[in-house]
């Protein structure tokens, strides 16, 4: 009778991998789930507290200005504390903020939360990024797309929640105190499996080599950090998408209904389209740098990004203009993940430089080149994640001043020029030159157990 041959039981390093992978993926989905909750009860927050358009532009500028700095301290606190624990920190805070929104009565009272909330909403979208970063380095391929897909999916998911308390008629205390505690236990159970520094796994190869004209393109001054025009380059390539993305929730609607005369049924369906196809695009697009490269998908998506703001603002009817926005989610939809991939790539070469990225494997110190790198990576995403937030100011200023022009069709225009920028600087999304590293199962340092064994 022959024996059933059972497959090998996973290394404790691929566990751990897998595992961070899920916490990281849930923690994209709940801060999506938790931001979209926030955006679409501002027309709620006007109406209870009796605010007029201006405060509403303020506040949301307010809350901007927070997650920039927000982002900023990202980098001094992961430094400090690790991006583990500013993820879980920034997550909780973020729940007490949507908390105190909920019962906020008075409109200082609703935009000192607020602005609570914008600062715990940029030190996770930093952290994450972080932690993205890392998961997809100990997989050795493209995943950190997957994960952004994952929060627009959190952002629908939010979206739907806050539709189904205005059928129960529930108010904001009602509401906002069970998305707090939603945030709070899907926090606790997710950060059990976010990485941190001394696990991560990591290449157990000699230190990466990179080509000439890469190595002389690092400055000799401060070779163990990402040079700030790098970064610069990035934040101006990923520009396009959080522009487009704000002017498509923020003007889609009032275009198609007011430029194209669409009904009130058909106006929300450009924003429908433009999500739809941005999650899809997301999806597929960790696939798609595995056959064509990241630059090939930049490249491509910023193209198509810009063809379908073009169509939108040639539109003569809204099933075109659908269509446009449709493209511009298809396209855009890639950039901003492969620019923080970019961004960890362009780390790990600066601490090459440096001369630390090499993994000590079997001893009982953690080697000095992870540290240097998740430090270096933790910092260059810091920096590029603010421009998600000043794209989100220029899409609103952009397409609010074209709208007082009544020239929103320009606007579009000029929004479809951002995105060919995308396409133009695609060659500064290249991957690193490393050799090849070992599989995850086993690029795990090794540290001693208390009993004296070795484990990962």
């Amino acid at each position: 009778m022959s024996s059933v041959r059972r497959p090998p039981p996973a290394s404790p390093a691929s566990t751990l991998l897998r595992r961070g992978r899920v916490s990281v993926t849930a923690a994209y989905a709940v801060q999506g789930m938790a931001f979209a909750v926030m955006l679409t009860n501002v027309p709620t927050y006007k109406d209870r507290l009796g605010m007029d358009d201006a405060i509403i532009t303020l506040a949301v500028l307010w809350v901007c200005v927070c997650a920039g700095t927000g982002s900023a301290l990202s980098g001094l606190l992961a430094a400090r504390y690790g991006s583990a624990k500013v993820v879980t920190g920034g997550l909780i805070g973020a729940a007490l903020a949507v908390l105190a929104v909920g019962f906020a009565t008075t409109w200082p009272a609703f935009l000192v939360a607020f602005g609570a909330y914008g600062l715990c909403l940029g030190s996770v979208d930093a952290s994450i990024n972080m932690q993205g970063i890392m998961v997809e380095r100990g997989y050795g391929r493209s995943v950190l797309a997957s994960f952004f897909a994952a929060n627009a999916a959190g952002g629908v998911l939010g979206a739907l929640s806050v539709s189904a308390a205005a059928l129960a008629d529930a108010e904001l205390d009602q509401s906002l105190p069970l998305v707090a505690v939603v945030v709070v236990a899907a926090t606790l159970v997710l950060s059990r499996g976010l990485l941190h520094g001394a696990e991560t796994p990591a290449p157990t190869v000699p230190a990466p080599t990179m080509p000439d004209d890469v190595a002389h393109a690092l400055p000799s001054a401060s070779p163990s950090a990402v040079p700030l025009s790098t970064i610069v380059v990035l934040g101006a390539a990923m520009l396009a998408y959080p522009v487009a993305d704000s002017s498509a929730s923020t003007w889609g609607a009032p275009f198609l209904r007011d430029i194209l005369d669409a009904g009130k049924v058909v106006a929300p369906l450009g924003y429908a389209a433009y999500q739809a196809t941005l999650i899809a695009s997301r999806l597929f697009a960790d696939s798609w740098v595995a056959r064509a490269g990241r630059v090939t998908v930049v490249r491509l998506g910023g193209t198509v990004g810009a063809a379908g703001l073009l169509t939108v603002a040639l539109a003569p009817g809204w099933p075109v203009a659908l269509v446009g926005f449709a493209a511009t989610g298809l396209g855009l939809g890639v950039v901003a993940p492969l620019a923080f991939s970019a961004a960890g790539d362009r780390a790990a070469e600066a601490a090459a430089r440096a001369g630390q990225a090499t993994t000590v494997v079997g001893t009982s110190a953690v080697s000095t080149a992870e540290t240097s790198v998740e430090t270096v990576t933790d910092q260059a995403v810091a920096r590029l994640n603010i421009f998600t937030y000043v794209g989100a100011v220029l899409g609103g200023a952009l397409t609010g001043v074209f709208a007082t022009a009544d020239a929103l069709r320009a606007g579009f225009v000029v929004l479809a020029g951002l995105a060919l920028v995308s396409a133009v600087l695609a060659r500064r999304f290249r991957e690193t030159a490393l050799p090849e590293t070992a599989p995850p199962e086993t690029a795990l340092p090794v540290r001693p157990a208390p009993d004296g064994t070795s484990r990962p």
